[in-house]
């Protein structure tokens, strides 16, 4: 992480919140689709237990949502979407923190827009009506325990109850969802939907969500909105998004074609998160970014969706470091925009080993 800030002129702050939740409503609009049409379903591949919570979620009008759209600064200074993190986007120490750190280093100009935290708590303490609120993570990881205990820190301080545990640890007592032996009333997961398959307790929890007497953030009504395959599918709508780049399914270009044109294309595994299986054309070399196309098809004959997406030329923002390229995650909570996590890299691929900035935006128009 760097504290020196990321400072967004007005008119650039408002097109990515204004790219950032026109994604999320347009994108989400077609994937909402897939709860319908079994059709349209299929195409996601998702393990039955997915879908029982999804399906779950989606009949119990169980709704609420934060997504991160990362957005990339294209030649032509316009925000362009190549990903929504609509299941359980992470950042929340940085977001909530490096703004703190900058003004406390001196940096008084601009506006911080980012409220994601703070907003956060309000809608789970809101879903959870009086009661406790669980914060599933992965047990495993101390980096998202992290993000689960600042959360559960914030709710205990606004006087909401908080229980931290593992995502196999909710279960059914009567008509309520229990953690250690304590009623909820909202989840919040910070643990994917799809890696929820095989737990012994999915059907408590789907019960608990249809019954009303559970609320879930993220839905895993969304889950077909994280999928990637969702901007493929938009793109093949009457009605193209826009501030999304051409997206089709891996196996509706040819595998001539990708091979040639190698530095137009990025090829990503459609449930893929925080950058691994992404492979950027324009970053590898000819005989490498074959085998990465033969070995995408042969993953995707076997089942596994995979997407191709036109690759986005970026245009490179000055910073102390250098010249470095931005992904502007932009909050997006309820479909309402909440603030950003910004990360920055030499390269057109950003992962964990990208910087972490500060984001505030200009109040007036230059």
């Amino acid at each position: 992480v760097e504290i020196h800030p990321l400072v967004l002129p007005r008119s650039m702050h408002e097109g990515a919140v204004r790219a950032a939740e026109g994604v999320v409503r347009n994108v989400g609009r077609v994937a909402a689709t897939a709860h319908d049409d079994p059709a349209e379903r299929a195409r996601y591949g998702f393990h039955e237990d997915v879908l029982r919570l999804a399906a779950a979620s989606h009949a119990a009008g169980d709704a609420a949502s934060l997504m991160r759209v990362d957005l990339l600064l294209d030649e032509s200074g316009e925000w362009i979407a190549c990903e929504i993190n609509a299941d359980c986007p992470g950042g929340h120490n940085e977001a909530l923190g490096l703004p703190r750190l900058a003004r406390a280093a001196g940096f008084m100009t601009a506006h911080d827009p980012t409220r994601v935290v703070e907003r956060l708590v309000e809608r789970l303490r809101f879903l959870a009506d009086g009661g406790a609120v669980g914060l599933l993570h992965a047990t495993g990881y101390a980096e998202d325990l992290q993000v689960c205990a600042l959360i559960a820190r914030e709710l205990e301080r606004a006087g909401t109850r908080a229980l931290l545990a593992p995502p196999t640890a909710p279960r059914l007592r009567g008509e309520d969802l229990c953690i250690q032996g304590q009623p909820v009333r909202a989840l919040y997961r910070y643990f994917p939907t799809e890696w929820m398959s095989g737990q012994r307790n999915i059907e408590d929890i789907a019960v608990a969500i249809e019954s009303g007497r559970l609320r879930t953030l993220t839905s895993p009504a969304h889950i077909f909105t994280q999928s990637k395959l969702s901007f493929a599918r938009a793109w093949a709508a009457p009605e193209r998004p826009v501030s999304v780049p051409e997206t089709y399914e891996l196996c509706q270009l040819p595998r001539d074609q990708l091979v040639v044109e190698r530095a137009s294309w990025v090829v990503k595994r459609s449930m893929g998160r925080v950058g691994d299986e992404v492979f950027v054309g324009a970053l590898l070399r000819d005989d490498d970014w074959a085998r990465v196309v033969d070995d995408a098809r042969a993953l995707a004959g076997k089942g596994e969706s995979w997407i191709v997406q036109r690759f986005v030329r970026q245009r490179p923002v000055p910073t102390p470091w250098g010249d470095r390229l931005v992904t502007l995650g932009a909050y997006v909570e309820d479909g309402r925009f909440a603030g950003y996590f910004a990360r920055m890299s030499p390269y057109s691929h950003v992962s964990h080993d990208a910087v972490c900035v500060p984001v505030f935006a200009r109040t007036e128009s230059t």
